[in-house]
This record gives C-alpha cells, sequence and structure tokens, in this order.
C-alpha cells in the first residue's frame, strides 16, 4: 500500500537528495520551488512525497497553490499545477498513475478548480494523464546526450550551425560567466530586446516578475544555475541562464541584441556551454522547448524549432496536462471575469 504526503517547507537537503534518488530534475528542486514564489507572488510550494511498499521514497512531485486575491473569486479560482511530471522511481508508469491520482484527491479536497501537470525536461507520462482523463496539450523539447566524445557532438551539429560557430570565433566573440548582479541586470536587458522582436513577430510577450528580488538570484545562490554571456568589443550582446541539476543541464532563458544574431554570438555561446557542461560531467543538455505548431513554416516559433533541431539531438515530444476538477465554479469564474473585466490568477 503506497502512502502519500504533502509538505510546505521540507529541509531543502533532504528534498533535494529525494528527488536526486528518484531521477527528478531542478523543476522538482527546493530552489525551484523558491524561484516561482519570488516569480510569480501569490504561489505556495507543495512538495508531494509518495512512499512504495516498506516506507521507501518511489516518487516525488512539486506542486504550486494559487488562488485570486480579490474576495468574489478565491473561492472558486483555486488551481494546483506542476512544472514538471511527478519523479518516480525507474520511470514505472502504474507508480506514476497512482502518483498524479494521488495528487488530484489532494487538489479535489483542497478545493481546485483544477489540476495542470506541465512537462519541462520531459521523461513520459502522457499515457497516464490522458488515461485519467486530462486534456493534453503538446510540446516539443530538445535534448543532447553529453556522454559522446567533443569531435561527435561537433559532426552531429548541422553544417550551417558549424559555420555560425566559426564566424562567432572569427569576429572575436568571447563567451564567459557573467555573474552576480550584474549578470542578472544584463540578462533582463537582453531578455527584453529579444521580448519585443519575437512580440513583433507575432510572438508570445516574455512575462516580467513582480518582486524586489530577482528571481534569478535563488538559483543562482542556490547554485543550481549559472549565466553564461557572450561579448563582443566590450558590450555583451547575448545571455543565457542555465541550471545544472542531478546530471540535466536546462537552457531556462535567454535574451540577445539584435547585432549578437548578426555574428552568431548565440550559437558560439550554446556551444561552448555545452561543451563546458560536459567537461564538468553533466550528463544531458536540454535547449528548452518549442509549441507542437512550430513545426509549420508559418508559425512564428517555426525558425526557434528549427534552430534547436539543428544542434543535432532528440527532438522530444511532450505533453502537459489539465484537469477541470469543479466545473461548474470554472464556468462561473469565466463569467465573472468576462463581466467585470478581472485578472484571474493564470
Amino acid at each position: 500500500m503506497s502512502r502519500f504526503e504533502v509538505s510546505e517547507q521540507p529541509d531543502p537537503a533532504c528534498w533535494d537528495a529525494s528527488v536526486c534518488a528518484v531521477g527528478g530534475t531542478v523543476f522538482h528542486s527546493s530552489a525551484w520551488a523558491h524561484y516561482v514564489v519570488l516569480e510569480r507572488g501569490n504561489a505556495v510550494p507543495q512538495f508531494f512525497t509518495l512512499y512504495g511498499e516498506g516506507g521507501a521514497i518511489v516518487g516525488v512531485a512539486l506542486g504550486f497553490r494559487a488562488q485570486s486575491g480579490r474576495a468574489l473569486l478565491g473561492p472558486i479560482s483555486g488551481r494546483l499545477w506542476l512544472d514538471a511530471v511527478p519523479a518516480v522511481l525507474g520511470g514505472d508508469p502504474g507508480t506514476l498513475r497512482a502518483f498524479v491520482r494521488h495528487l488530484e484527491e489532494y487538489a479535489s479536497a483542497a478545493g481546485a478548480v483544477e489540476l495542470a501537470v506541465g512537462s519541462f525536461a520531459y521523461r513520459g507520462g502522457s499515457d497516464a494523464l490522458e488515461d485519467l482523463g486530462f486534456e493534453l496539450r503538446r510540446r516539443f523539447e530538445f535534448e543532447l546526450a553529453l556522454d559522446p566524445p567533443e569531435e561527435a557532438l561537433w559532426s552531429a551539429l548541422e553544417h550551417k550551425r558549424r559555420k555560425n560557430v566559426k564566424k562567432g570565433l572569427r569576429l572575436n566573440v568571447t563567451v564567459t560567466d557573467l555573474p552576480g548582479d550584474e549578470g542578472i541586470a544584463e540578462l533582463r536587458r537582453l531578455q527584453s530586446a529579444s521580448g519585443e522582436r519575437i512580440a513583433q513577430r507575432g510572438g508570445p510577450r516574455i512575462g516580467t516578475h513582480s518582486s524586489s528580488i530577482d528571481p534569478i538570484a535563488v538559483l543562482l545562490e542556490a547554485g543550481v544555475a549559472r549565466i553564461i554571456g557572450a561579448k563582443l568589443d566590450g558590450r555583451w550582446v547575448s545571455a543565457g541562464l542555465f541550471t545544472c541539476f542531478n546530471g540535466l543541464v536546462y537552457h531556462t532563458l535567454s535574451g540577445h541584441e539584435q547585432v549578437a544574431l548578426e555574428t552568431q554570438a548565440p550559437t558560439l555561446l550554446l556551444w561552448e556551454t555545452i561543451k563546458r557542461y560536459r567537461r564538468e560531467g553533466a550528463r544531458r543538455f536540454s535547449l528548452g522547448g518549442a509549441s507542437i505548431g512550430a513545426v509549420d513554416p508559418r508559425s512564428p516559433e517555426h525558425g526557434v524549432y528549427e534552430y534547436k533541431r539543428a544542434f543535432g539531438g532528440v527532438t522530444l515530444e511532450c505533453a502537459s496536462g489539465t484537469k477541470t476538477l469543479r466545473r461548474t465554479a470554472k464556468r462561473l469564474l469565466r463569467l465573472l471575469e468576462g463581466a467585470a473585466g478581472l485578472v484571474s490568477t493564470r
């Protein structure tokens, strides 16, 4: 008989050790919990543990609860979400299915209107979500195995990407750590520049945080992330935030000036970062994701899809899932938001 437990404040070191033991990622970690709380403002972290027979931990999940701060909407706007599918020992489908059932029961008892399970650093789980009645949303992630020698990784790059790396080197683009407050400030500046270009192409706007402390600082201080930048003529023109936890590097955020794109600084930055993490012993490198519609040449994300695919890794088809637990409450929430122009917690 399995046992399901939830905590809001576990010991960070003990929690992270359990995450690593069952194959979890940064999206299950205590540092990520702190990051999301600062980024979202109204999120309450929920640390879920599943114990198997004999009391051994067989799965962990990191979730967040939130609801509208408006008195009228609060009782009908509660939501529980996970940024990643629960991590279960050996990836066992039966254990995962049992875990998701426990999460649904917990969310229902807490009065949540909706339960959502994300797919960052995806390792399967769509079958379990679909079997349990979740509405799936497909997306891609792009991942490199870092086991092969550097020469093999270089050969796996598409010819155009290899030319881009060489161009960046020829134009004297340099890649190095961008530490501390300077790194955060430069990354945010460059992220804003990228956001404007994306919006002009019809893509989604990049959100901002509301905390007085930048959430990125939490990841840096926890030692699970670093900012790496590319410099041209003494100026930072490209930067990326890379998390590294339990052997997986995840390209979490990035930003670039227009001149960076013209000099191929982002491609050189990625290649140098891949080599660096491989030397340091990381096992996998994720370039992040793209929507399922990005395969369409007409999509504003198509260029991102082609760019990430060209690094020679595997293209993973992922699935996030959402399940409505209180349909009447959700319909009422939408009616009230539409009538009053109110903003939901999402």
